[in-house]
């Protein structure tokens, strides 16, 4: 077991906080004036003009309705020190007045790790090293070599990070078992596959492999890349998913991207390894890949810890561009980062353009050479379109106005509206009465009148109508007027009645199969869970305390928007099967059916016959589906 800091108790955790005023705490770093019965303030963690910075002093909790960020001292102390909860702690203890041991004044910030998961972490090292020395040092790995010098790799960054080479024959196996490594560990490792006899075999042989390392910097896993012309064998073998890699929510380099990302609250998202790698060699240090193509949503929230903007720099092709809409749409819904597509000439990748120019070319295109979101998206809409038929022209316009009817700002979006006048030789005034509904619309759904910013829940705010009556527009979730997706809401929602009423609690927790769709609602409802038992309680009133006990930022500003929703939501007991419905079923068919129109409209695009007529199958069946649930 590796020795750690030992664990401050509750009761004292609990002392601290109670003994000092949050507001006393924060005031340093943001000044606050008087509101109503809060305390605002400009948000220190984003740039704004309006202040949405509420702190709450009767309930000692704070919350940004702009960036989401929330929770009590501790929380806020982690998030604008960047320190884990201990270290949290240990700043608020003097300013309450409180002597903390100093067994307690660890700088560490790891957490604990029991003895098989550090004997994986252990193993990973080894293997990590081992491939390495083959590729560097060794006349079996000179081929790889090679091939990653003539990709333009220097020994330095060969060596940054620990690329490797995997040969033949077990190797791998053979040396660890010369060192009498246990056959269980070995097995756990996902390092090797189990053939029917029980046998263990290399999972990577003949492979380079790029080694993919977690937030600290310790090898987790890898990604295996066939160097032979052999069409018989997939091009990249990745490692699967085990005890030490969830790749959902892993990121390529955020350990060596972490600071610079930080420091420029920047990050570039590349689509492959060898993008990332080519930028850091070429002095982009704040580049980061996600595991394939599939950004996903716990990805997103990490780098919103981190950076306020985000550039997307995907492939050119049709894959990497249909990745790029999805990774666009993805981070607009779910994070507060501004975004910018890069734009590389001649359809290159960010590696392919390094080498056929020069460092200082790829940082100036990654820098300068981005579009907008509302840029591509007009972009995107055109691909696959025949201008010379008018049904694709006007259904072209129709769509490009939906998109700029999104623009906020009145002047960039006239400029829009102008540079489609022009391209299809339409008068302005023409778009102009097109598009006149649809910002009405659009000003209709606003969440207030006659204020910019996202204000809290009020009493004069009506409140959220019953999730029946919310159905989905089109593919997209209707949002409500917090900008949360149907299925968050749902999940908030349901999630704060429970821990506040036990009967909710048990008429949830009793249905078969249940579970909530976002990995962070279903992790707060397992703290709750032996929250509960350990404290013997049949709710959870005291958020505040309950915040101490979960400690993850990301998990406590879920917590510090739940104070904030109306009364009127938590009335109607009916609502509960409401709510499990649109989370268990409404949703997850919503999406699916996504899913599925946007695979097969790619699958008609590459002229794919035989996934076309699968997928078309599926996506009927998944309507009737749907038909039959709203029947």
């Amino acid at each position: 077991m590796t020795l750690m800091p030992t664990r401050i108790p509750e009761e004292v955790v609990t002392e601290i906080r109670e003994r000092v005023n949050i507001v006393d705490v924060i005031s340093p770093y943001v000044p606050l004036k008087k509101q109503g019965r809060n305390l605002f303030g400009v948000c220190p963690f984003h740039e704004e003009r309006t202040p949405s910075f509420s702190v709450n002093e009767d309930k000692q909790i704070f919350h940004c309705f702009s960036c989401g960020r929330g929770g009590n001292v501790y929380s806020f102390i982690m998030d604008i020190e960047q320190v884990s909860f201990p270290q949290a702690v240990a700043k608020v203890a003097p300013i309450a007045g409180v002597d903390l041991d100093d067994k307690y004044l660890s700088n560490e910030t790891t957490q604990p790790v029991d003895e098989k998961t550090q004997a994986l972490f252990d193993l990973y090292q080894d293997a990590t090293k081992v491939y390495h020395h083959i590729l560097v040092n060794t006349q079996t790995g000179e081929h790889a070599l090679n091939y990653l010098h003539d990709r333009g790799l220097d020994d330095a960054t060969i060596d940054a990070y620990m690329l490797g080479y995997a040969p033949g024959d077990d190797f791998l196996l053979n040396y660890f078992q010369n060192k009498q490594v246990d056959y269980q560990l070995l097995r756990t490792s996902e390092l090797f596959v189990v053939w029917d006899d029980g046998s263990l075999h290399d999972r990577f042989s003949n492979r380079l492999l790029f080694t993919i390392r977690d937030e600290r910097g310790r090898p987790i896993a890898y990604s295996g890349r066939r160097l032979e012309a052999d069409d018989t064998q997939p091009k990249y073998i990745n490692s699967p998913e085990s005890d030490l890699f969830d790749k959902s929510n892993e990121l390529f380099n955020l350990d060596l991207a972490r600071e610079p990302i930080k420091k420029g609250k920047q990050v570039i998202l590349f689509e492959g390894f060898m993008d990332v790698i080519a930028a850091f060699q070429a002095d982009v240090k704040n580049g980061v890949a996600s595991m394939g193509t599939s950004l996903t949503i716990d990805q997103v929230h990490l780098l919103n810890r981190y950076a306020d903007h985000i550039t997307v720099a995907y492939d050119s092709d049709a894959a990497g561009q249909n990745a790029t809409k999805r990774a666009l749409d993805l981070i607009q819904q779910n994070s507060q980062m501004s975004v910018a597509v890069a734009h590389i000439p001649d359809n290159q990748d960010p590696d392919e353009y390094l080498r056929s120019h020069d460092a200082a070319a790829l940082a100036d295109v990654l820098l300068k050479h981005t579009e907008n979101p509302i840029a591509f998206n007009l972009r995107f809409l055109k691909r696959g379109l025949d201008f010379s038929n008018q049904n694709d022209v006007f259904d072209y316009i129709n769509q490009a106005l939906m998109l700029i009817s999104s623009i906020d700002e009145a002047v960039v979006r006239e400029n829009y509206l102008r540079q489609l006048a022009d391209d299809f030789n339409i008068s302005l005034e023409a778009l102009s009465d097109q598009i006149r509904p649809m910002l009405m619309q659009r000003q209709a759904n606003r969440p207030t009148q006659g204020n910019e910013q996202a204000v809290p829940y009020d009493a004069d705010v009506p409140p959220m109508p019953p999730v029946e009556q919310v159905a989905p527009i089109g593919d997209t979730a209707q949002t409500y007027e917090s900008g949360m997706s149907r299925v968050t809401r749902a999940e908030q929602v349901l999630l704060a009645w429970m821990l506040r009423d036990n009967d909710v609690w048990l008429e949830v927790t009793q249905q078969p199969d249940f579970t909530f769709s976002d990995v962070s609602y279903e992790t707060l409802y397992m703290l709750a869970t032996g929250y509960r038992e350990q404290h013997q309680l049949t709710t959870i009133s005291n958020l505040n305390e309950f915040m101490d006990y979960v400690q993850k930022p990301e998990l406590i500003r879920i917590l510090s928007t739940m104070d904030e929703i109306p009364e009127a939501l938590f009335e109607d007991r009916n609502q509960v099967q409401a709510y499990v419905q649109v989370i268990m079923q409404d949703e997850p068919l919503q999406t699916q059916i996504t899913n599925l129109k946007r695979d097969l409209a790619e699958a008609k695009q590459m002229q794919n016959t035989s996934a076309i007529a699968q997928l078309s199958v599926e996506l009927i069946n998944a309507l009737k589906e749907q038909q039959a649930m709203r029947n």
